[in-house]
C-alpha cells in the first residue's frame, strides 16, 4: 500500500517506520523542518527501543517531507497522528492541528481517498471529518478511527504485538481498506474488533481513563496504608491475585503523566460535561492524581524543617522511565516545589535531562549530572521520580557511601525494605524505616 503519515511525533513516526518494515511505501509529513531533516538522515528522533534499527532497515520504503503538496498528491490514504494537547481552560482537546491537516487534505487530494485517524480526538469526529472534508473537496473520503494504545517506552513492541486492535468503520470500502492494512495481524490471528466510529473513539478515551483510575486507585490506598501500617506492595499483590483485577497498573508512586493519560482524563470530563452526563469518578481520579506529589513532598517536608540551600540528589524527571518525555510528568512539581524552598539540585536523567533543562534552563541552582552516582555525592539527600531501570541497579551501600546521609525519598518505590539496610528510607504507602532522628 502507499501511505502518507502525517505527524511524525510518537505515534506517527512509529506507525510510519514499522508500516515501511511491513513493505509498505510510506510518505512520512511534518512541519517540522529539523525533525524532517534528521530522518532523512536516518537519525530516528525519538528514543524507542528498536525503532533505529527498524528506521535504518526500511528506509527504502521511507521519504520524508515538509511539502504538504509532495506529501498528499502522490497517495489516496492519509494516517493523521498530530497531537491533540488538553485546552488549558477547560481540558478539552485542542484539535487546531487536526483540523490544519484535514484542510491540508481537503485542498490537495487528487482523487477518492481515505484518511486514517490515529490522533486521539472526541467522540464524533469521525462523522464530522468526512462532513468537513467533503465540503472542502470535490471528491470523496472514507473516514476510518483507528485508536493507538502503545505505550512510550515500548512503542515498537506494542504496535508489532497488540493485544487487540480497534477499528471504527462505517462502509465496505473502509473496512476493506483496513483490512488490507491490517493483513499481516489478521493473518496472525491478533484479535481485531471492527465496530462503529463512536465506540472506537470511546474504546480508547475509556481505556486510558480506567489504567489511570487503577494507578489513582492504589496512591489512594497507599495514603491509607501509611496511616494504618499496612505494606501497599503487599496489598497490591493480594489484589492482582484476583484475576477479575490483574496486577497492571497497581504500583503505588507519584501518579500518572505522560502525553496520553492526563490528556484523555480530562477531555473525558470534559466531554461528559458537555453531554450532560457527569464523571465524578473521573474528576475524583485527576484530583487525586494531582495532589500525590504534593503527598510525596510533605514526607520531605516533615523531615526537613528546612531546604534553604540545602543539596538535594534528584534522580529521575521523565515521567517514567525509559522516555525522554517530561509531560505532565510527576517530576516537575516536585523539583519546582524543592527549588521555591530555595535548595540546591544535583540532577541526573538518562533520558529526559535534555528536555528538562530546555523547560527550566530559566532556574538557577540546578547542576546537570552524568551519572546517577554523580548526583548523590555529597547530597544532602536524595529523591526518586521515575522509575527507570539504571535506578533500580542501585544499591544500599551507593546511597550510604555518596550522600552526606544515606536518606532517600523514593517516590517510584523502587527498592524492597529488606535491601535498604543502613538507609533512612521514605517511599509510598510503607513503613520508613531506619530513621536517622526523630520527628
Amino acid at each position: 500500500m502507499n501511505i502518507t503519515v502525517i505527524g511524525l511525533g510518537y505515534v506517527g513516526l512509529v506507525n510510519a517506520v514499522v508500516l515501511a518494515s511491513y513493505d509498505h511505501k510510506v510518505i512520512g509529513l511534518d512541519i517540522d523542518k529539523n525533525k524532517v531533516s534528521l530522518l532523512k538522515e536516518g537519525v530516528a528522533t525519538i528514543e524507542e527501543p528498536n525503532l533505529q534499527t527498524l528506521l535504518t532497515e526500511a528506509k527504502f520504503n521511507l521519504r520524508f517531507t515538509t511539502n504538504v503538496r509532495d506529501a498528499i498528491r502522490p497517495n489516496n490514504i492519509f494516517l493523521i497522528a498530530v497531537g491533540t494537547p488538553p485546552n488549558d481552560q477547560d481540558g478539552s482537546p485542542d484539535l487546531t492541528a487536526f483540523y490544519q491537516v484535514l484542510d491540508s487534505i481537503a485542498s490537495e487530494a487528487s482523487r477518492d481517498s481515505f484518511v486514517i485517524i490515529r490522533s486521539t480526538v472526541p467522540i464524533g469526529t469521525n462523522r464530522k471529518t468526512k462532513i468537513y472534508l467533503e465540503s472542502r473537496s470535490k471528491y470523496k473520503f472514507e473516514i476510518i478511527s483507528f485508536p493507538e494504545f502503545l505505550s512510550q517506552g515500548r512503542a515498537v513492541y506494542d504496535i508489532l504485538n497488540p493485544s487487540r486492535i480497534v477499528v471504527g468503520v462505517s462502509s465496505p470500502e473502509a473496512e476493506g481498506v483496513i483490512r488490507e492494512y491490517l493483513s499481516d495481524f489478521i493473518t496472525r490471528k491478533i484479535d481485531v474488533i471492527l465496530t462503529s466510529p463512536e465506540n472506537a473513539e470511546l474504546i480508547k478515551y475509556a481505556s486510558n481513563s480506567f489504567l489511570a483510575l487503577k494507578i489513582s486507585f492504589i496512591n489512594s490506598m497507599a495514603r491509607l496504608a501509611e496511616k494504618v501500617g499496612a505494606n501497599i506492595e503487599q496489598v497490591a499483590y493480594g489484589m492482582s491475585k484476583d484475576p477479575r483485577i490483574g496486577s497492571a497498573f497497581l504500583k503505588a508512586g507519584l501518579g500518572y503523566g505522560g502525553a496520553c493519560l492526563p490528556k484523555d482524563a480530562r477531555a473525558l470530563e470534559y466531554i461528559g460535561e458537555k453531554q450532560n452526563s457527569e464523571l465524578l469518578l473521573i474528576k475524583a481520579m485527576t484530583q487525586i492524581n494531582m495532589t500525590q506529589p504534593e503527598f510525596f513532598l510533605e514526607k520531605i517536608y516533615r523531615r526537613y524543617k528546612s531546604l534553604n540551600n540545602l543539596t538535594i540528589a534528584v534522580l529521575g524527571v521523565g515521567y517514567k522511565g525509559g522516555t525522554e518525555d517530561i509531560r505532565s510528568s510527576p517530576a516537575i512539581p516536585v523539583v519546582r516545589a524543592l527549588l521555591d524552598k530555595n535548595a540546591n539540585i544535583q540532577l541526573y536523567d538518562p533520558l529526559a535531562e535534555d528536555n528538562f533543562h530546555k523547560a527550566f534552563s530559566r532556574f538557577g541552582r540546578i547542576k546537570y549530572c552524568d551519572y546517577a552516582v554523580d548526583a548523590l555525592k555529597k547530597a544532602d539527600f536524595a529523591v526518586i521520580l521515575n522509575d527507570s531501570k539504571e535506578f533500580k541497579l542501585l544499591t544500599n551501600e551507593d546511597f550510604i557511601k555518596n550522600l552526606k546521609e544515606p536518606v532517600v525519598f523514593d517516590g517510584r518505590n523502587l527498592y524492597s525494605l529488606d535491601k535498604m539496610s543502613g538507609v533512612e528510607y521514605h517511599s509510598i504507602g510503607r513503613k520508613t524505616i531506619n530513621k536517622l532522628v526523630k520527628y
